[in-house]
């Protein structure tokens, strides 16, 4: 399997280097930023992509969303020091085949690698968990306003008044008002900035 490695730390790459089976896989090109990279896609047989996150100039996530738009078929690993909720769910909805913490020992890199290279999803027991937890709490939000307060919230978002969100709902003012206040309790908010950042955080507009 022909391999590029993306870091911009030559001790990871010999890292990298040292402890690749070399009867499975050939490290053909490496490169520390993405432009540099996506050259060597174009001129060489590239299997799967091994990248940080943090690179000279653009990102390693920049660099997945461009692989997977010219060449889908090509697999990408991250292996990045960073382990925040919202950095490995982004890395994954770029398009992301796996993702691994540089703490991780060298048998549970082989083993990512082997996985994606199967055409599977990888991530570490840790992040896993990481995103389940995210995730529960986002179904937890989610269902949190009826649909109703939720067609109310998008109007408020969109800086309509009671009066016309009245009109275009044919309900009364006082309806609105009771959801209104309802929304406010049920999302710990006070103020419409308040009110409209959770619905932006939350993706409820």
């Amino acid at each position: 399997m022909n391999l590029l490695i993306v870091d911009d730390h030559q001790v990871i790459l010999d890292g990298i280097k040292n402890i690749l089976p070399e009867d499975k896989y050939k490290i053909v090109a490496e490169a520390n930023d993405v432009e540099t990279a996506l050259q060597f896609l174009n001129i060489l047989e590239i299997d799967a992509i091994i990248t940080d996150i943090q690179l000279n100039g653009r990102s390693g996530i920049d660099l997945v969303r461009e692989v997977k738009a010219q060449k889908p078929g090509i697999k990408c690993l991250i292996l990045s020091m960073f382990d925040e909720k919202t950095m490995v769910q982004e890395a994954m909805e770029a398009g992301a085949d796996g993702y691994i913490i540089k703490s991780a020992d060298p048998e549970q890199f082989i083993k990512a690698l082997e996985k994606v290279s199967q055409g599977e999803k990888f991530l570490c027991e840790d992040l896993s968990l990481l995103l389940l937890q995210k995730e529960s709490l986002f179904e937890k939000t989610k269902n949190l306003l009826t649909q109703r307060e939720k067609e109310i919230l998008k109007l408020v978002a969109d800086e309509k008044s009671n009066k016309q969100i009245a009109v275009e709902l044919f309900i009364s003012e006082r309806t609105v008002e009771s959801h209104r206040k309802n929304i406010y309790r049920k999302t710990n908010t006070e103020s419409l900035v308040g009110l409209v950042r959770f619905a932006i955080d939350n993706k409820l507009v």
